[in-house]
């Protein structure tokens, strides 16, 4: 079965931080390994991408990387992916600071799921990448 995954750069206060351009604190996504993960995704996904072409796509490919990158105009999509149980892989970039304004990654009407922490590595700046893998058994 292919794996969605979901890169979100927030930050510490949960918003995206591409809402606020001033806030960019990346020097280039090569330094962090975003090139790397993008470059693993066969497939970008868009809202346009149905969930059940997506399912149905995923249950045919093994192997098959999805992704989908939050962003302003992607992150109810990204909520409904969670909400639907869709999503493998959660990967963050937290950023040192704090936007006040904006829009949160995580809506509301999310049900509880279980994430184990998969990954994590700091860069150089405070800027911290964790990956979150689902937990796909219920306690």
């Amino acid at each position: 079965m292919g794996k969605v995954q979901i890169l979100a750069i927030l930050s510490m206060d949960g918003c995206l931080s591409e809402l606020n351009p001033k806030k960019r604190l990346f020097r280039s996504p090569e330094d962090y390994g975003m090139e790397e993960i993008r470059g693993k995704a066969l497939y970008r996904l868009t809202p346009d991408y149905t969930i059940s072409i997506l399912q149905d796509q995923r249950e045919k490919e093994d192997d098959t990387c999805y992704l989908l990158e939050a962003d302003a105009k992607t992150v109810g999509y990204a909520n409904g992916l969670i909400r639907m149980n869709a999503v493998d892989e959660i990967i963050i970039y937290i950023m040192p600071c704090i936007i006040g304004t904006g829009d949160h990654f995580f809506k509301s009407g999310l049900f509880p799921t279980d994430w184990t922490l998969a990954e994590n590595r700091k860069y150089g700046g405070g800027i911290i990448r964790l990956t979150y893998r689902r937990n796909r058994k219920r306690r």
